[in-house]
């Protein structure tokens, strides 16, 4: 083997070393809005059904970076004083030569707890890994060091987390991977690779502060992921104007050792838009940032009610 198809199969092994040990979940700059995706227990808050997109470009300006896709819906069930709620996660990601797939199910039960309440919630589905080797540009037409068609493997993916609510608070906490997914490819060649995933563990917590102006409110919220090799903190800060059914944010996160980011967004009656740019502080560079976009959107179910009532979420936050 040459050096040109060492250095290919290297440069591919610490793309996928990178993404597995380091990062292996994709991160979404408005985390507060997608925590469904990290949290099954982050549901029910209001007894409404949510509906969440978001999409990452990141670190653009590189070729073959990170793009990830999220698509995630939630409600309550209209029984049972709405304890039980339902939701699900549909992710895709492409990076470079790599896509990674998951279809995910979440179930949460509520329960009161002193003076607040609890979500405990578990999370079910399959991953799809898939690598493209088409794409890939070799010395040598049809090369035999490298497969002639995509490869692909699937696994159960498998997940659980607490979500915890007070008043203008709430903090949570969860598990991502839990039955450390173990990925095959090349089966049908009997030349076969292997991805082990570790499981990935979140903090998440925020809070809503009123000022005097009743207009006005502060929304501090942080959220830490860890696999135990990898650490990352998010500490973020929005402010709102908020005027019958609209509402206009600004705001701006801050992750050690990575990126500050500055977000801004609206919501108009049930709908709420938002648009961040993270600004790397590594050697990524701040003009090869990430770009993100999300939409959200709520409906009341609660078939039961008479007349209108006014529904405010920690999820706007």
């Amino acid at each position: 083997m040459n050096t040109i198809k060492r250095s290919v199969i290297i440069a591919m092994a610490l793309c996928l070393a990178v993404s597995v040990r380091a990062q292996f979940d994709a991160h979404f700059t408005h985390f507060r809005e997608v925590e469904n995706f990290y949290n099954p227990a982050a549901m029910n808050r209001n007894s409404m059904a949510n509906v969440t997109a978001s999409l990452s470009m990141q670190m653009k300006g590189y070729t073959n970076a990170p793009v990830s896709m999220y698509v995630g819906g939630n409600t309550a069930l209209p029984f049972d004083r709405m304890r039980h709620s339902v939701g699900a996660v549909l992710f895709n990601e492409t990076i470079g030569l790599f896509t990674n797939r998951r279809l995910l199910f979440n179930y949460a039960y509520k329960i009161g707890i002193g003076k607040g309440w609890m979500n405990i919630g578990i999370q079910g589905g399959v991953m799809s890994e898939q690598f493209s080797s088409g794409k890939l540009r070799t010395e040598m037409q049809n090369d035999p060091a490298f497969p002639s068609s995509e490869e692909r493997g699937t696994v159960a993916d498998l997940g659980a987390g607490v979500l915890y609510v007070r008043g203008d608070w709430y903090v949570g906490a969860s598990a991502q991977h839990l039955n450390f997914p173990h990925v095959e490819f090349g089966k049908s060649t009997g030349k076969t690779a292997q991805m082990d995933i570790k499981p990935t563990l979140y903090l998440t917590g925020g809070c809503n502060i009123k000022l005097r102006n009743p207009l006005l409110q502060v929304q501090p919220a942080f959220m830490v992921e860890s696999d135990l090799d990898f650490y990352r903190t998010d500490i973020s800060v929005k402010g709102s104007y908020s005027y019958d059914s609209q509402l206009f944010y600004i705001g701006a996160t801050y992750s050690p050792g990575i990126s500050v980011t500055a977000m801004a967004g609206g919501k108009y009656r049930n709908v709420l838009i938002g648009y961040a740019y993270e600004f790397f502080t590594s050697g990524v560079g701040s003009l090869n940032g990430s770009h993100d976009i999300m939409i959200n959107w709520q409906t009341d179910v609660d078939f039961f009610k008479k007349g209108k009532n006014v529904h405010k979420s920690v999820r706007y936050l």
